[in-house]
């Protein structure tokens, strides 16, 4: 990752941000310039083991591009980025077969809402995407 970060910064890149979800240590990479120098921030953690990580490298870059739009640094934002990213996928919900989608809207509906909804006899906000693809509840 470091190689890859030198050679983009060799490239014009004054910031890079490298990330690495699906390495057996999930890590990213920071790599920025500041006063004239690059410094470096790596960042770890457990991988998540899921299969709802379609669409993770899109909800990285734009909550990122959030977090640096509301003033933040960019070392806090990826930190941010990155556990937003991981509450998405901790949060998901299966859907279909294969790779499924992370939860963009979590923070909407806190998982014991939607289980009471469930076993009230009522309709998980995800039942109609779940019936249309052809999965089993």
């Amino acid at each position: 990752m470091r190689i890859a970060a030198a050679k983009l910064h060799e490239m014009g890149a004054v910031n890079v941000a490298l990330t690495g979800g699906d390495l057996e240590k999930a890590t990213d990479l920071l790599s920025f310039t500041t006063n004239g120098r690059v410094e470096q921030e790596v960042f770890k953690s457990e991988r998540l083991r899921s299969n709802s990580t379609h669409g993770t490298g899109c909800a990285f870059s734009t909550s990122l591009a959030c977090h640096l739009a509301q003033g933040r640094g960019l070392p806090e934002a990826v930190l941010l980025s990155k556990a937003y990213v991981a509450a998405a996928i901790a949060h998901a919900y299966p859907v279909g077969k294969g790779v499924g989608p992370v939860n963009h809207l979590y923070r909407m509906n806190p998982p014991a809402e939607s289980q009471r909804a469930v076993s009230r006899g009522g309709n998980s906000p995800f039942e109609e995407l779940r019936t249309s693809e052809g999965g089993k509840g």
